[in-house]
């Protein structure tokens, strides 16, 4: 998917199957018999986990070879396809994080922080540092020194202790005469648990040591946009990987995503025409063989 500057479209689609339906009916139903000749769509051998990386570098290598070479890639933090592309491709990209993969993948590790035995972490106050951590990245975009110096104040400033904390992003600062009373924590009390800060501060951590990267977040919301509209054509619970079904359903969702629905009228349009250009083909050479019969 290209960014909303370029308008939000699908330029590369790739399709990677690991069965092929004909395939496993004869292997199935007919051994020992050849199989008979047809379009077999397998053309992955491997794990699932291999698919994703094995297709975004034939994406990238198609592009580079249409002339569209990639060099910023967007996601999550796997870095798979970043080292077979380095390794076999000898292709080097910038890699951006997506922020709303690292702000659930903090908030997932704050959920397990709260199962552990004696950790007094509530889903409120969850809530609130996933909010105070989503400020801190909107506020310091390519401020690597802002970003690390506001991530060292998150978790002492729930506790009240407002010595790592700037004007700009506390409001105790702002106002020190005046009571500063935390809206978002329960009983808008500063946090007192000495356990729950220890273990806040040793998660905080290494997301410090990342400060910045997270001056310079990406977004792969429409590429998350573009898979919830083939889940609508080609549904997770239904097997469409067998057959060439599912690069036709992924067709379909590029096209409506690149022209709208009006896809569907300029579909059925060329088809006709081809069917006519088809029926006449096989009528003419009908006609010929009729005329070279009724000569004979």
């Amino acid at each position: 998917m290209t960014k909303s500057q370029y308008g939000k479209k699908v330029v590369k689609s790739v399709v990677l199957h690991r069965t092929c339906r004909t395939c496993q009916y004869w292997q199935k139903s007919r051994p020992g018999i050849p199989v008979r000749t047809h379009r077999c769509v397998k053309n992955h051998i491997g794990s699932a986990r291999m698919i994703e990386a094995k297709a975004g570098c034939k994406a990238i290598q198609e592009l580079a070879a249409e002339g569209t070479p990639v060099e910023i890639l967007e996601g999550d933090g796997d870095s798979t396809l970043i080292s077979r592309l380095r390794e076999h491709h000898n292709i080097k990209l910038k890699k951006k994080l997506d922020k709303n993969h690292v702000i659930k993948n903090i908030v997932k590790k704050l959920h397990e922080i709260a199962a552990e035995k004696g950790t007094k972490l509530s889903k409120s106050v969850i809530g609130h540092l996933k909010r105070v951590i989503q400020y801190v990245f909107a506020k310091n975009k390519g401020d690597p020194a802002g970003m690390e110096e506001n991530l060292k104040a998150v978790v002492p400033h729930q506790f009240g202790d407002h010595s790592l904390c700037t004007p700009r992003f506390c409001g105790y600062k702002r106002a020190p005469t005046v009571r500063y009373a935390h809206r978002s924590l329960p009983y808008q009390l500063p946090l007192s648990d000495p356990l729950l800060r220890k273990r806040l501060d040793e998660f905080f951590v290494p997301i410090i040591a990342k400060a910045a990267t997270y001056t310079d977040l990406g977004s792969s919301q429409q590429n998350e946009h573009a898979n919830r509209e083939v889940t609508l054509r080609a549904p997770k619970h239904l097997h469409y990987g067998g057959s060439e079904s599912l690069d036709f359903r992924v067709s379909a969702t590029a096209a409506f995503i690149n022209e709208g629905r009006e896809y569907i009228p300029k579909v059925s349009l060329l088809s006709s025409k081809c069917w006519f250009l088809l029926i006449f083909k096989f009528s003419f050479i009908f006609y010929h063989i009729t005329v070279f019969l009724s000569g004979c």
